[in-house]
């Protein structure tokens, strides 16, 4: 009866068992843990983003909402789903459109400005129709550094955003010149380069006396 008691290497069969059921136990109990984890992360993927806008709102519908409650509460949207920001953005915009422009000062703030190309993703999906080339000057007001990324991907729809047609020379600084990406202008100014929207720079240099279309060109210095 020892022997049947034993196994192999002498280790109690017994011991053995109790060594298996507590290994179960541990791997049952980590399993659980990481499934708990991953379920938050897995269920907002899966949220739209209504549902995102409404979770930070205590589930108030986000149109009912007053609007200090619901710039609050993209705030935290946008900063807890940052590959969301632009759906996100883009919807509440949808729905409250008399806001554009808080709603770009609110996810702009909120996700700060090391993101450009997240922020320009962000202006795109806002800015639409008229109102394109005034939400651009916004976005470059509030991030000059991301001016670059502002430019391109909006329709020729009357917005002024449309690319110049193919029998003009484009000025320099502006689409296709060399000077500018996508619809944003470069100005030189005391030998500092600007990105505008193509109605700001006109303001601009109108202005500031001095002012250049296109990039500033640094001359270098030559020995004698």
């Amino acid at each position: 009866m020892k022997k049947l008691l034993m196994v192999s290497n002498g280790e109690p069969l017994a011991l053995r068992l109790l060594k298996s059921a507590t290994l179960l136990v541990a791997g049952i109990a980590v399993g659980t843990m990481f499934w708990m984890a991953g379920t938050p992360v897995a269920q907002a993927q899966n949220m739209s983003p209504e549902k995102m806008l409404q979770a930070e709102m205590g589930g108030q519908s986000p149109a009912s909402a007053s609007k200090a409650d619901f710039l609050s509460a993209l705030c935290a949207a946008v900063t807890k789903h940052r590959g969301a920001a632009p759906q996100i953005a883009a919807f509440a915009a949808q729905l409250h459109p008399e806001w554009k422009k808080d709603i770009l000062r609110t996810v702009f703030r909120c996700l700060g400005t090391d993101d450009c190309r997240l922020l320009g993703r962000v202006l795109r999906a806002i800015a639409s129709g008229d109102d394109a080339s005034e939400l651009t000057d916004l976005a470059i007001e509030l991030a000059p550094g991301c001016a670059p990324s502002f430019g391109g991907g909006q329709p020729d729809d009357g917005g002024g955003f449309g690319n110049a047609p193919g029998n003009l020379n484009p000025p320099p600084g502006s689409i296709g010149g060399g000077g500018g990406q996508g619809n944003v202008i470069a100005v030189c100014f005391n030998n500092v380069t600007r990105f505008f929207s193509p109605e700001a720079a006109a303001a601009f240099i109108n202005a500031n006396p001095g002012a250049t279309l296109g990039a500033c060109v640094v001359t270098p210095v030559q020995n004698r």
